[in-house]
């Protein structure tokens, strides 16, 4: 594309662009491709790498009766605590049965048993079975399914290219900037439809599930380019993290575990699940297992790893290979065979439940920006049950390509902005260029650890206070950044300088939305407003104006 533009700049032009190459954005990319428009897919990491692939347990879908996509719907509105986007909920269970066939016709191979049918298992809140799997590797079985049919269709890819900018013209999305991260080379993308399906954040903590790419860049582009999130303060820590050694902390350990008859035992022996949910035992919800183990640890009861136990040990070790394979590999290579001893495990940050603010068909509420995936808040509430994150990702996936395509063949290209390309480039080559500063690590390793102590499984209005105090003072600290070497060439302090303000920015929007909720609420637990209350079914509302951000309780959406 030939433009009067900085000439130091590569210009692409497409109809759409899709901004993330995880579950939600290759299947967006594969249905806005049918629409016979031209489509380009990013992605931080090489094809196949996103962290969709690190999901275990499987996705939810109403394959056997007796479950029904009515009862899918209903149990996902229940584990959330009410505050779902109803109308999402209703449209993820009536349609995700059709995706997992989508997915089949990809080539994923789902298990099922000697009769044909699926194999499906029960988690929290299921009482018919709703999840469909493959091993306890799923999502990366998934991610191949959807990256050879990316392939078949030859959409257009980038991999390791980082996107820092949505341009807007007349609060339009018209394009987007970023870097090639092997070169630092600058792009800017001119489109018609942009599909945010970044992810979530996990990195903006100490401890996580999440792989390295999640730091908030989605949430971070949206507020800037004047969307709405909703749901920030709702982050799920999973109660099952691996904890035995400190170079797998964190590591997630499927709810598989729980859902078969794994045990929960803290350092004494005791089965301690009896004593705060003696009817769910181990298949309480998320939430409320994390709470538990917090509290058996925090009392005492802990082991000397900061941990409790989790047993498998009275299963055959045929059991184990057969069900969990990746978890005895996981545990093997620290040194622990699974079969003769318990895991050692404590709560990891999870999952955003929150995200931009979409309706049922993506659409953000700034024209040309739709949005799939976790990026997004759409049918979780205030606790996303087992199985529904990479399933909702093919269900909004699919819609965001269709509603983006619909779009795109309405409009023409905008003319793009010069001078938000022009401070977004000096934004970027700042961190280079500066000849004195702070290194990114020490910014990041601060931040998370605010983020685990201060906005973690149980929360207060005196510690997310100094969370919001802190933050602050990181923003201003993150202005004075720079990289330890000058090379453009694979400058992975360039990136993370990026990612940096992209997590302050979101851990921002998290701790503002937390302390406006003035109650105890699924993942969102307050020692100082303890009781769940029903005037506070409702959901919280961010945007920025005038550079800073705005709270608004919203009424949750039950049409």
């Amino acid at each position: 594309m030939k433009s009067s533009l900085d000439p130091s700049i590569k210009y692409i032009k497409t109809d759409i662009l899709v901004i993330g190459a995880g579950g939600a954005g290759l299947r967006a990319a594969i249905e806005a491709k049918k629409s016979g428009l031209e489509v380009f897919l990013l992605g931080k990491e090489v094809l196949g790498c996103a962290h969709t692939g690190m999901a275990m347990g499987g996705l939810n879908a109403s394959m056997v009766k007796p479950a029904t996509p009515e009862f899918h719907s209903q149990i996902t509105i229940e584990g959330g605590y009410f505050i779902n986007n109803y109308k999402m909920v209703k449209v993820f269970g009536k349609e995700m049965p059709a995706r997992i066939h989508d997915l089949e016709s990809y080539g994923v191979i789902f298990d099922r048993l000697d009769s044909g049918q699926f194999y499906t298992w029960a988690g929290p809140k299921q009482k018919y079975p709703l999840n469909v799997c493959v091993g306890d590797y799923t999502g990366r079985e998934m991610m191949q399914g959807l990256v050879d049919e990316a392939r078949k269709l030859e959409i257009k890819y980038t991999d390791e290219f980082f996107v820092s900018k949505l341009l807007t013209v007349k609060s339009q999305v018209v394009g987007a900037i970023g870097i090639n991260i092997r070169n630092a080379q600058s792009v800017v993308f001119q489109t018609k439809s942009v599909i945010l399906a970044t992810g979530g954040a996990g990195r903006m903590y100490k401890v996580t599930t999440n792989a390295m790419s999640n730091t908030g860049d989605g949430y971070a582009m949206a507020l800037e380019a004047g969307a709405e999130l909703i749901d920030m303060e709702m982050v799920q820590f999973h109660p099952t993290g691996m904890a035995n050694t400190p170079s797998v902390l964190g590591v997630l350990v499927t709810e598989k575990v729980r859902a078969h008859g794994g045990i929960l035992r803290n350092k004494l022996g005791e089965r301690f699940m009896s004593k705060y949910f003696p009817k769910e035992m181990e298949l309480a919800k998320r939430d409320e297992v994390s709470r538990s183990i917090y509290t058996e640890v925090a009392e005492g009861r802990g082991t000397d790893k900061h941990a409790v136990y989790l047993h498998v040990d009275h299963w055959t070790k045929e059991q184990i290979l057969e069900l969990i394979p990746d978890v005895y590999e996981q545990y093997k290579n620290t040194g622990v065979d699974i079969s003769k001893e318990p895991m050692e495990i404590y709560p990891s940050m999870h999952h955003m439940m929150g995200g931009i603010n979409v309706d049922e068909w993506c659409r953000s509420s700034i024209p040309g920006l739709f949005a799939a995936g976790e990026v997004t808040r759409t049918v979780h509430g205030a606790n996303r049950l087992g199985g529904n994150s990479i399933a909702e990702c093919q269900v909004f996936g699919r819609r965001a390509g269709i509603a983006a395509s619909k779009f795109a063949k309405k409009i023409k290209n905008s003319q793009l902005p010069k001078e938000q390309i022009k401070k977004e480039q000096t934004r970027i080559f700042s961190f280079i260029n500066r000849k004195a500063g702070v290194t990114p690590h020490v910014v990041e390793d601060k931040l998370k650890q605010v983020m685990w102590d201060k906005v973690g499984i149980f929360r207060d209005e005196k510690r997310l206070l100094q969370a919001k105090k802190a933050i602050a003072e990181l923003k201003i600290e993150a202005k004075k950044m720079k990289t330890r070497t000058n090379l453009k060439e694979r400058n992975r302090d360039l990136q993370d300088c990026l990612e940096i303000e992209n997590m302050l920015a979101t851990a921002e929007s998290v701790v503002e939305a937390a302390i406006l909720r003035k109650e105890s609420r699924g993942a969102h637990s307050r020692i100082d407003y303890p009781e769940m209350k029903k005037e506070w079914e409702k959901n919280i509302s961010v945007k920025k104006i005038n550079g800073k951000l705005v709270t608004e309780v919203i009424n949750v959406i039950k049409g």
